[in-house]
């Protein structure tokens, strides 16, 4: 029989460091996995998806608003659209709710009274007909007809406020992607 004595250090801090360090680029990984399948699952239509299914985008906005960012000193991972690029709506698809009534801006008019400049000269259905003044007797009609007109830096009327049913995408993309997941972290620590 052989008896063998064996003696182990351990530096922990080397441990921690090389921990910290390997969670932090799985997170990574893991965040780009899951804004990827969260991207694909919003289909860019003109028509809304049906209530409980993933919501649809109209230009496509939304789609791509979904970002990550790893947050290094509480070890995780954010993903969802952005407040900046898509306001609250990515929130109220994905629990339901409402959102409240846009404003819309009237167009500011950059007329210009002068031969050669452009200006309204009647007003057909409530609208200024806008044309290029060629002569000094339309540039004075034209500056009549806009002090006809209401302001054009009056905001319009708004609309009602807009009610979403729930049409969660980032829910579902982290049940989708979940078994994967942990798969990331294998290999991660290396000395």
């Amino acid at each position: 029989m052989v008896r063998v004595k064996v003696r182990s250090r351990m530096d922990r801090r080397k441990v921690v460091r090389a921990t910290r360090k390997g969670s932090i680029k799985s997170l990574g990984k893991a965040g780009a996995y899951l804004r990827g399948i969260a991207r694909r699952s919003i289909k860019v239509s003109a028509e809304p998806s049906a209530p409980g299914h993933q919501p649809h985008s109209r230009k496509g906005r939304l789609k791509d608003a979904i970002l990550f960012g790893v947050e290094k000193a509480r070890q995780g991972v954010v993903i969802g659209p952005t407040v900046t690029a898509v306001g609250k709506i990515g929130r109220t698809h994905e629990f339901g709710g409402t959102e409240p009534a846009k404003k819309r801006k009237a167009r500011k008019t950059n007329w210009k009274f002068e031969v050669g400049g452009h200006g309204p000269i009647s007003v057909d259905g409530g609208k200024p007909v806008v044309v290029r003044l060629k002569t000094a007797r339309q540039v004075a009609r034209a500056k009549e007809e806009a002090a006809k007109l209401p302001p054009a830096h009056r905001p319009a009327q708004s609309t009602k406020p807009r009610r979403y049913p729930r049409r969660p995408f980032m829910g579902p993309a982290l049940q989708i992607g979940r078994p994967q997941i942990s798969k990331m972290w294998a290999n991660s620590v290396r000395g």
